[in-house]
């Protein structure tokens, strides 16, 4: 029989084994240090942030938490930075900002509009 050595691995929510690789951060010093003084678990703080980050719950660009999930674009109110932009409820086709020409005619977009006889929006290429 054999016996297990270390620790167990770690398991999603299926049950699965989360296959990990080591990812190195350079930070200050003084960052470090004040993390170490505090008992801050620096893997732990960049799995938390990153996984918030990709669930777009802080902002990529100013690291606040003033998240407006609009109906065209998830931004933050903090720093105007645009996360992402989302997509029709309709036939799933990313909502953008249209591009224009010098002469500010825009040559293409698909806005969300609203829908005819209904509180819902979609886009424009759909309602074509």
């Amino acid at each position: 029989m054999v016996r297990a050595v270390g620790r167990p691995p770690e398991r999603d929510s299926e049950g699965n084994v989360v296959s990990k690789c080591l990812v190195n951060v350079t930070i200050p010093t003084k960052l470090r240090d004040f993390l170490s003084k505090n008992k801050v678990n620096r893997s732990k703080l960049f799995k938390e942030v990153v996984t918030r980050m990709y669930k777009r719950e802080i902002c990529p660009k100013c690291y606040r938490e003033n998240i407006i999930n609009g109906i065209m674009v998830i931004s933050c109110e903090d720093c105007g930075c645009k996360i992402d932009y989302n997509s029709c409820d309709k036939c799933g086709e990313l909502y953008e900002k249209g591009q224009s020409n010098p002469i500010f005619d825009i040559i293409e977009s698909n806005l969300p509009i609203a829908i005819k006889g209904s509180s819902e929006f979609g886009c424009q290429r759909c309602q074509q």
